[in-house]
């Protein structure tokens, strides 16, 4: 009997064991399905947040910033926000012309990029005639908006400053970009790269040669930066031309690798010098990754002005008024 009962109890306790297992893989079961419902409800919230953002008008963000004198030009459609993107050389800090100025268009259409010549001449309030980069070196953002928008007669109140060091951050965070390289090209790449090696070390990069070239080929962030400032194969025109394939070229890497576009907008938000909130900044994003075609252009428009080798004098400042306007507003 003593052998009987202890089997018994062996089994009885085998059985009060079961019913413990059952509850713990309910209870494991349930933990799972509570944060794939909890996962699920962020990726809700965010793709609600996404199209709330995407949805707000781009006249939501036309408020005049204040203590600013823009010369702002009244009238023009509100279906796009203009804004200027001054990318400018971390190696001269303080002292910095803008080398590149482009004025970014954006609206539920898609993007705009007009890219205006450093060296075109300008009235510059104070100062007098100079290159049209000079406003920046003389008063920073604000001066060279109302530079531009007394000369072409636009609205733009927000802009963008991104140093060298920036853009390469950027583009590194979307992870790289692909362009059509030729090899004169990737020559000219590595030796800008060389050029500014001490900053970069200093920043924390390591120098990687670009070895390939053709279509498509891929760059990284310090790359596609010595690709933007390419000039002396040929002139500052094709320079500008490369800034905005560039450009492209990252709305386009964006598109395709959305968590790199995360990134890129994270990245952003935390490193470049504007006067729009990141509400503003990821709207108008999200417009331009929604958006079609990008359109480019370059002023002073060829016909216009006369260039003698370092500076162009623009001889017909209202056609180009007129091609701006057509370019940004035109059907």
């Amino acid at each position: 009997m003593s052998e009987f009962y202890e089997s018994y109890k062996r089994k009885k306790r085998g059985k009060t064991r079961m019913p413990v297992q059952k509850k713990r893989r309910g209870c494991l079961g349930a933990l799972v399905c509570f944060f794939l419902k909890l996962a699920g409800l962020c990726l809700v919230l965010m793709l609600l947040a996404g199209l709330a953002l995407w949805a707000l008008p781009v006249s939501l963000f036309a408020v005049e910033p204040e203590n600013m004198e823009l010369s702002l030009t009244d009238g023009l459609p509100s279906s796009r926000q203009n804004v200027l993107l001054l990318g400018i050389d971390a190696e001269n800090y303080n002292h910095q012309r803008s080398d590149t100025m482009i004025l970014a268009s954006v609206g539920y259409d898609g993007l705009r990029l007009a890219s205006l010549m450093r060296d075109m001449l300008a009235e510059i309030p104070g100062y007098g005639v100079e290159k049209l980069n000079a406003a920046y070196a003389h008063g920073g953002a604000e001066l060279t908006m109302r530079v531009v928008n007394e000369q072409l007669h636009m609205n733009i109140m927000k802009y963008v400053v991104v140093d060298f060091l920036n853009l390469a951050q950027i583009v590194d965070a979307l992870g790289g970009v692909r362009l059509d390289v030729t090899q004169q090209e990737m020559e000219q790449v590595n030796a800008n790269i060389l050029l500014s090696a001490k900053l970069f070390r200093e920043a924390g990069y390591e120098y990687t040669p670009l070895e390939k070239y053709g279509e498509g080929t891929h760059l990284n962030g310090l790359q596609a930066l010595g690709y933007a400032r390419i000039r002396k194969i040929d002139s500052d025109y094709q320079r500008t031309s490369r800034q905005r394939k560039l450009l492209a070229a990252m709305v386009q890497q964006a598109k395709q690798n959305p968590v790199g576009a995360l990134r890129a907008v994270w990245t952003a938000v935390n490193i470049v010098e504007s006067n729009m909130s990141p509400v503003e900044l990821v709207s108008l994003g999200l417009k331009v990754l929604t958006g079609g075609n990008i359109a480019q252009m370059r002023l002073p428009v060829d016909g216009t002005f006369e260039d003698n080798g370092s500076s162009l004098a623009v001889q017909d400042m209202e056609g180009n008024r007129r091609a701006l306007y057509d370019f940004l507003y035109g059907a």
